[in-house]
């Protein structure tokens, strides 16, 4: 079995042990099997790993976490001095290169191509009941910001709710939600409101995943960055916020906060906090042994 160095980074992180954990290839020597296998072991969506200039994400759940992932390894490994402050580029499948941004600070900065947000296929009675909320705190705010569908990154359901003492209290059904995102062909549903629970984010948001532990996650860069483009659209801000903070895991003990302008196809990003800098024996493609700390 090969020994390999692998981090454990928590995206977006408050404190340790919040935020979304990204497993770190630091050297880029393990296969894209070997990345399945050291996700599974260590129960994060994916790994990244750099390569010169360029970032690489192994999606190992589908979720496509690759803002997550990308803050992950940038500020990971820059935290553990093996990464100067630059520009870089996530290699992106077959759509062109997304550009990165790494600053002195470790704060990670993706341009991302955002999708126009489109009215979704679902109305607000199925959300609500999806998430274990009163119709009428939806349709309140709802009456200005409707509910929305982003298709980037495998789609994003948004839904404006009207106070935080609602979102708190949402109690998703894993298979109502699995159901109604396969309708709205959306991979996570943000669910959001302007109360906020510290004075330096402007929203709060809660990602339901029913591919998720307790069918949530604790951050998603692709979702805030959804969300915005969703704020822009109907200039919620009316141009006074040219960059929001947005917090959220608070409810699943991993609180977290990214950072995104408002604008139709938003910069978005953050810090990270390294959990765990240590080794594996990660065995061969073909061996099914089991990987060792």
């Amino acid at each position: 079995m090969q020994r390999q160095a692998v981090l454990l980074v928590d995206a977006f992180a408050d404190e340790p042990t919040g935020g979304r954990p990204v497993a770190v290839d630091p050297g880029g020597e393990l296969s894209e099997t070997q990345h399945h296998r050291v996700a599974s072991e260590l129960g994060t969506s994916g790994v990244v790993s750099v390569d010169g200039d360029t970032i690489s994400y192994t999606d190992c759940d589908g979720s496509q976490a690759v803002v997550s992932g990308v803050t992950a390894g940038l500020a990971g490994l820059y935290n553990r001095g093996a990464l100067d402050p630059g520009m870089y580029e996530l290699a992106a499948g077959e759509s062109e290169a997304i550009e990165v941004n790494l600053d002195k600070h470790g704060t990670v900065t993706v341009h991302l191509p955002t999708a126009a947000p489109e009215p979704p296929a679902v109305d607000v009675d199925w959300i609500a009941d999806a998430i274990g909320v009163d119709v009428a705190t939806l349709e309140d705010v709802g009456t200005d910001l409707p509910a929305a569908r982003v298709d980037s990154f495998g789609g994003t359901l948004l839904v404006a709710v009207n106070f935080l003492e609602h979102v708190s209290g949402a109690s998703p059904d894993r298979g109502t939600v699995a159901h109604l995102l396969d309708a709205a062909d959306c991979r996570r549903l943000v669910a959001f409101t302007f109360d906020t629970l510290v004075a330096e984010t402007e929203v709060h948001a809660r990602v339901f995943d029913p591919e998720a532990r307790d069918c949530e996650r604790p951050a998603s860069g692709v979702g805030v960055a959804a969300c915005t483009a969703h704020l822009a659209e109907h200039a919620v801000f009316d141009g006074e916020r040219e960059e929001i903070g947005v917090e959220s895991g608070a409810f699943i003990d991993r609180p977290s906060t990214v950072r995104a302008t408002v604008e139709a196809e938003p910069s978005v990003g953050g810090t990270a906090l390294t959990t765990l800098d240590g080794e594996l024996a990660v065995p061969e493609d073909d061996d099914d042994d089991i990987i060792e700390v």
